[in-house]
């Protein structure tokens, strides 16, 4: 069970940040965007835009693809809803 927590305290980090929130909401009404253009939209430095993407994914927010040079990221909704139904599962003993 303590590895499931770590899990979601990953994952409820990664959305406690305003920046990544706002990055989550461009690429879900959006669609699928690189990120050169999320950097864009949001003002932010490479390195900066690279972190949260990067973070993003690695705990399972994002998906992303490569396509020559450019990285398309997009919300990885399949995964948030197994993950947000397995969290109300295990913390609250809720079936969806």
């Amino acid at each position: 069970m303590d590895e499931i927590k770590q899990e979601y305290i990953k994952i409820f980090r990664a959305l406690a940040n305003e920046e990544r929130l706002e990055i989550i909401l461009k690429l879900y009404n959006e669609g699928e965007l690189c990120a050169s253009d999320i950097e864009k939209s949001f003002f932010m430095e490479q390195s900066t835009t690279s972190h949260h993407l990067n973070y993003l994914k690695n705990v399972g927010v994002l998906e992303s693809r490569k396509q020559g040079r450019n990285v398309y990221y997009k919300v990885n909704l399949g995964n948030l809803t197994h993950l947000y139904d397995k969290f109300l599962k295990i913390f609250f003993e809720i079936e969806r």
